[in-house]
């Protein structure tokens, strides 16, 4: 599991971002206009993150 907070590196909202691919097209569109950022109260480094799908291509 992965967490992240919305809106700023300070933010208190945390969310868990997907980790499965066919997760992230839903979690987009109900996050929609959101910013995500490692956040400093779960420890993190305060840097903005991104959203990208990863896929294999075998």
């Amino acid at each position: 599991m992965q967490t992240a907070v919305i809106g700023h590196a300070d933010s208190e909202l945390p969310v868990v971002l997907p980790m499965e691919a066919m997760e992230l097209d839903g979690f987009r569109a109900r996050h929609a206009g959101e910013t995500y950022w490692c956040g400093v109260w779960l420890g993190g480094c305060g840097h903005q993150l991104t959203t990208k799908l990863y896929t294999d291509l075998l």
